[in-house]
């Protein structure tokens, strides 16, 4: 059987798509749909840059500042965005991958096709925070989509609150879908299966919630 990537296709009919997935003997359109996340994730990040979503760690710092220091800072900041939105879909799509891969029985390049999938839906994400951001002049720890409203008023730890922020419901819906399709696609023990997706999502808030605890004036 041919398996065609479908990423949209993927999301609202996952039944259907998990089957064709599991029965497929080739694949094609992997590297277009990849190449188009890829693209998208940069123009999303860049976008982030662009209205400073990402600078509010240098925004305190205007009066301490020379015009051509804030400046070299700023575009220290826009550089890491971009990056991010190379290194963002790399490790989500890959690296992940490979630790869903170590737990369970299912070949590699399947288990890439549905992060790639459930990718779509954390490029919603992104996409959504910018107008929210921008227009509520909040940041991620403030996200109303996320436990980090809640965790301001019950902890006062600035870490713990960046760890909470991250957690968002964005986020367990892709937790559910990638559940999903790792159950269908597998015959691995479910608690397994928990158990690696478990594993990288705490590993992925912890580091998301350090890089926003220490901020790019720390460096400098």
């Amino acid at each position: 059987m041919i398996y065609r990537v479908q990423l949209l296709n993927g999301l609202f009919h996952p039944n259907g798509n998990s089957y064709r997935l599991k029965q497929a003997e080739e694949v094609v359109r992997f590297g277009l749909k990849l190449s188009v996340l890829y693209v998208l994730s940069i123009i999303i990040f860049g976008i982030s840059a662009y209205f400073g979503i990402a600078s509010e760690s240098i925004s305190g710092e205007v009066t301490k500042l020379n015009e051509a220091a804030f400046e070299s800072r700023k575009l220290l900041v826009i550089a890491g965005e971009l990056i991010a939105g190379l290194l963002f879909p790399s490790i989500f799509l890959f690296l992940s991958s490979l630790i869903f891969w170590i737990f369970t029985d299912i070949n590699y390049m399947r288990i890439v096709i549905v992060q790639m999938i459930v990718f779509v839906i954390a490029l919603f994400e992104k996409a959504v925070s910018i107008p929210l951001f921008v227009l509520m002049d909040i940041n991620q720890s403030s996200n109303p989509f996320s436990l980090g409203v809640i965790s301001q008023h019950l902890i006062s730890n600035e870490f713990f609150i960046h760890f909470f922020g991250e957690i968002t419901l964005f986020q367990l819906v892709i937790i559910l879908f990638q559940y999903y399709y790792l159950r269908k696609l597998s015959e691995t023990n479910k608690y397994l299966i928990m158990l690696a997706i478990g594993l990288v999502y705490i590993a992925s808030w912890f580091a998301a919630a350090l890089l926003s605890y220490i901020k790019v004036s720390v460096f400098f």
